[in-house]
């Protein structure tokens, strides 16, 4: 029985991650990895910058990987470090304003690919699909929330 659902959910993740081209080498027809497509919106979603360990925790991301993508953040400038007022051990990574530029880029992409996505739905559709979008959220999140307490 469990069987069947397992094999139910990994289809339709395979399914959806085609759908929205998350295995394409270059996500959204850019020059980006997903990954570094997410970094790039973590980093625009805060303001006040985030430190390394910050993303690796947050993306549950390896050191050594993550170090090389922001290696290539700054050699393609995507990105600045400011030391920390308070600790001058660490740095804060923040959008440059090329990185700001890029992931608007990004994030239009992302709009217009769900916009065509959407198009052929009626009203009805999209709020039956988001609604079943946010009960699985839901209910993902109390197994998540279950597993930490």
């Amino acid at each position: 029985m469990i069987e069947d659902k397992i094999i139910r959910i990994r289809s339709f993740n395979r399914y959806y991650t085609s759908v929205i081209g998350l295995l394409d080498k270059q996500y959204l027809n850019s020059e980006f990895s997903l990954t570094e497509a997410r970094i790039m919106y973590e980093l625009n979603h805060h303001p006040d910058g985030m430190t390394a360990k910050a993303i690796i925790e947050l993306l549950d991301l390896d050191k050594g990987y993550l170090s090389r993508m922001l290696q290539s953040f700054e050699k393609r400038k995507l990105i600045e470090k400011r030391q920390s007022a308070y600790d001058k051990r660490s740095f804060y990574l923040h959008l440059s304003q090329k990185g700001s530029a890029e992931f608007s880029k990004l994030n239009n992409a992302s709009v217009q690919q769900l916009t065509e996505l959407l198009a052929s739905f009626t009203e009805k559709e999209v709020n039956e699909l988001t609604g079943h979008m946010d009960a699985i959220r839901n209910i993902l999140e109390k197994s998540a929330t279950k597993k930490h307490d």
